[in-house]
């Protein structure tokens, strides 16, 4: 795949931007994107659904603009040509927008003159980095009109960097919620939603919230067995304990650091179960009071837990549609899925448009939203 940068450059710029969610520091992340595209700005959100303002928001540009209008940009979103595309990507997909709109019929309009062309969004390639029906976030290069298209070699970029800056998000995103515990023990303990453990070098578990007393004690591919997390994998066992092992040894230091372990669990009655664990050092030792010991923090989310059986037959979707509809769900991206369902991009964007209608969506992220209730 041809990109405007060397294999050297890429792995160093996908580097940063994993550097970026664990510091929080994305500045350099989107002056570089400006530079290697030759784009006038580069910006990106992170927004909970429930909240009008973001929690982050970060913009760079290489031109001087007014900051009112970003913020009419934000209070008029829904008139921007391009915002109904963006609602239709799926999370990890990447989109030239302009091979969907012509942004010159569009030059007359009002909003045009007061928002777009005074921020110069012309050309515009975007990658959607988080749809989980809570929170939404995407990133967004632009060129303005006095500047030229994109090129392939600018698009396949966006292509390979959105996936690892989705990733990134997510880390960033599990480690701002961490952060914003005053007391990581009370995060722990007051957690209904997910299994968190707290273990040392050897895998013992040290502290573990009911949740996890209550789910990993039934048959699953994650149990709780004699002090110990056991996986059913032996494989993902041994994954588990170096993750653990690696992460203890950077407790209560600076360095913070997240290491992740996906396992695709069994089909029961129409249930259909994702898992996904985390581990984290566990940073400060003043978060407890009887852990002296390096420990890290691991994190067992049960994502997919859906009774497809009973969504299929609500919103009448054909084998094929639920099929597509559960590709989606588990974060396949549509580019990977046309070799799965031997069709075009742009025949399984029809499909996906079809699933929206059937379900009474308009997005992704009330797609998201939706599905979630027949958990």
């Amino acid at each position: 795949m041809d990109i405007n940068i060397t294999p050297i450059e890429l792995s160093e710029f996908i580097g940063e931007i994993y550097d970026a969610a664990l510091t929080g520091n994305w500045s350099e992340v989107l002056d570089k994107f400006i530079d290697i595209t030759q784009s006038n700005k580069a910006f990106f959100f992170l927004q909970k659904l429930d909240s009008v303002q973001p929690l982050i928001l970060e913009i760079k540009t290489n031109f001087e603009h007014s900051q009112q209008a970003v913020i009419e940009y934000q209070s008029r979103i829904e008139e921007d040509p391009f915002y109904s595309m963006t609602k239709m990507i799926p999370e990890g997909e990447f989109v030239n927008y302009n091979d969907y709109v012509d942004i010159s019929q569009h030059e007359n309009t009002e909003y045009y003159k007061t928002i777009l062309k005074p921020m110069k969004s012309h050309y515009i390639l975007a990658g959607i980095l988080c749809r989980d029906g809570i929170h939404e976030s995407c990133f967004v290069i632009n060129r303005g009109n006095d500047q030229f298209a994109y090129s392939v070699e600018d698009t396949n970029l966006v292509k390979l960097i959105t996936p690892h800056f989705s990733r990134a998000m997510h880390i960033f995103k599990e480690l701002r919620l961490y952060r914003n515990y005053a007391n990581i023990s009370k995060c722990i303990l007051d957690n209904e939603d997910k299994a968190i453990l707290v273990c040392d070098e050897s895998s013992r578990i040290i502290i573990s919230n009911e949740y996890a007393n209550h789910k990993l004690l039934s048959p699953c591919n994650v149990v709780l067995e004699k002090e110990k997390l056991k996986l059913s994998s032996k494989d993902n066992q041994q994954q588990l304990e170096r993750y653990i092992s690696q992460c203890t040894k950077l407790a209560f230091s600076d360095i913070g650091t997240q290491e992740t372990l996906t396992i695709e669990g069994n089909t029961i009655e129409g249930t259909s179960e994702s898992i996904l664990i985390t581990v984290s050092p566990l940073q400060n030792k003043n978060s407890f009071n009887n852990i002296d010991i390096p420990c890290c923090v691991v994190t067992i989310n049960f994502q997919h837990q859906l009774d497809w059986n009973s969504l299929q037959k609500e919103f009448v979707l054909t084998p094929k549609e639920l099929q597509l509809l559960k590709a989606i769900y588990t974060k396949k991206r549509l580019f990977e899925l046309t070799s799965v369902f031997n069709v075009s991009y742009n025949t399984l964007r029809t499909h996906l448009q079809t699933i929206f209608r059937k379900t009474g969506v308009n997005s992704q992220t009330e797609l998201m939203v939706k599905i979630n209730l027949f958990k």
